[in-house]
């Protein structure tokens, strides 16, 4: 790691947001280019040249990333390389026009090659895994040889691969099977090593924006400044946090489930807002776990549009409390984080000033029930993000979002909390959920600033932690001023504050849309 001194380069405070809160501060995108070639070298991937790739081919931008890397592995330029990789998704794409196609190529020649998403579970009536092959539909596939114990991923959600379709006519009977598949993913075996090894050529400041730049945000202050980049971080941290709950409502197009849905293969997106107790929990005809048991994180999409919220609310707030759903006799132990995302229609001054609260937007089942309020561990200001224009997306070298990704998954398990709490001191009436919810987030950024498989570094800059206490405690300080605003004779106004570095200073912590 660099020293204190030039880790916390980069810092400045702000008084967006808060008049004392710290933040990312100014960093020059020239520093954060030569930090990431010295960091990374030819491990990084051109951001604007896989956009380009995801927009012209429907696939999640960590696949168009991950056909680069590989391209480029081999020796392309970045041309050559974008080349390569869309003749390759345009010649083997499983489209919903070209299914049939490919079947008939199949039988007809033997075996096809195609790139489709994979996933297996077990038969017991066969006493084997069988796969499926989601685009073009195909399910209860026999996998060739050692494939499942080959690639013990299959069974864990599956992955993007060149798969090889093959098809055989007995006479009578004729059946589809897998006879290979390489997988496309960028991350290595120990990718959490890789992006420490990398994170020793950044200062603090020039790491923060780097890491926007890998999600595919530009390092340009002109285009985003440092409190819409800090904001922007935090929805990283449900990858890098088991059983963590978000709320982000705010305006559209503001990149809210861009994360979840282009970028990290663990997590699962809803859509609707909303998903069955089977689907949610575990299925009570097969005994099979549901997204809360097999992913990183569950993204409830258009939440504040969703019908339906009343069957799972409680298994919800169940959940979030425990780590534990149960459903019927059965019942789950889990490790994914919530992520719950929603559209605010109305200026926040307007229902604030008309003494309303911000969980308003949400159906009744969650948006009235302070016991949900709860369970939340940040409440995001996503109405303080700028929708996203051509200017906001990131062109240059940065990491592939499946290593990066894969590096946070590995740190969920990672236990942070003891030595920061020998640096942070958190003040003020804070009941013990409020206390739990901001460490939490807390605990979130620092793993995303010093990114490591030993834990935190001795030598972390005060002005980092200062950031990190500020930004942990305003999210849930939002969640306890709306409880409060709905309830006011249950919950007291909260005062929150933090002291940091043993200087005796308490700095109080304030929201932004605050009168």
């Amino acid at each position: 790691m660099t020293s204190s001194s030039d880790r916390s380069k980069g810092h400045s405070r702000s008084s967006s947001g808060g008049g004392d809160e710290p933040s990312a501060g100014q960093v020059e995108e020239e520093d954060v280019e030569a930090a990431a070639r010295a960091g990374f070298g030819d491990r990084l991937v051109p951001k604007g040249w896989a956009r380009g790739l995801a927009q012209r081919h429907p696939v999640p931008y960590y696949l168009a990333e991950a056909l680069l890397a590989r391209y480029r592995a081999k020796g392309d330029s970045k041309k050559e390389a974008a080349r390569n990789a869309g003749r390759a998704l345009g010649n083997r794409l499983a489209r919903a026009e070209d299914v049939e196609l490919f079947k008939a190529r199949a039988s007809r020649e033997g075996a096809v090659e195609v790139i489709d998403h994979v996933e297996a579970k077990f038969d017991s009536g066969r006493g084997e895994p069988v796969a499926s092959l989601s685009r073009l539909g195909l399910s209860k596939l026999p996998l060739e040889g050692n494939l499942a114990e080959e690639h013990d991923r299959l069974l864990k959600g599956g992955f993007y691969a060149e798969v090889q379709l093959e098809y055989e006519d007995t006479g009578g009977s004729s059946s589809f099977r897998i006879g290979g598949l390489k997988p496309l993913r960028t991350s290595v075996a120990d990718p959490l090593d890789q992006i420490q090894e990398g994170r020793s050529a950044f200062s603090d400041g020039a790491w923060l924006y780097f890491l926007a730049r890998s999600v595919g945000l530009a390092v340009s202050s002109d285009a985003l400044g440092p409190r819409a980049f800090g904001l922007a971080l935090l929805r990283l941290i449900p990858l890098a946090q088991e059983n963590y709950c978000l709320l982000e409502l705010g305006p559209r197009q503001t990149g809210k489930t861009f994360v979840h849905e282009e970028l990290a293969p663990k997590a699962h997106v809803l859509s609707s807002g909303t998903a069955s107790p089977a689907q949610l929990v575990v299925d009570t005809r097969t005994q099979e776990p549901g997204l809360l048991a097999t992913r990183d994180v569950v993204c409830f999409d258009e939440v504040t549009t969703a019908t339906g919220l009343e069957e799972i609310a409680s298994t919800l707030k169940g959940y979030l409390s425990s780590g534990a759903a149960r459903r019927g006799k059965e019942e789950i132990q889990g490790r994914a984080s919530v992520v719950m995302i929603g559209n605010i229609d109305r200026p926040v001054e307007e229902i604030l000033k008309e003494e309303g609260h911000l969980f308003e937007p949400l159906p009744e089942a969650l948006g009235e029930d302070t016991a949900f309020m709860d369970r939340v561990s940040a409440f995001l200001s996503g109405w303080e993000v700028p929708k996203l224009d051509r200017e906001h997306f990131a062109t240059g070298l940065a990491l592939p979002s499946a290593t990066l990704t894969a590096a946070l998954s590995q740190l969920r398990r990672r236990s942070y909390g003891p030595a920061l709490k020998s640096r942070i001191d958190l003040t003020g009436n804070l009941t013990e959920r409020d206390r739990a919810a901001a460490w939490k987030t807390i605990v979130g950024l620092v793993k995303l600033i010093y990114p490591s498989p030993d834990g935190p570094p001795s030598e972390m800059a005060d002005e980092v932690l200062r950031w990190a206490a500020w930004l942990g405690l305003e999210m849930r300080l939002r969640v306890r001023a709306q409880q409060r605003r709905l309830q006011p004779e249950e919950f007291e106004e909260g005062h929150f504050g933090f002291q940091v570095g043993g200087d005796g200073k308490t700095v109080p912590v304030r929201l932004p849309e605050a009168p």
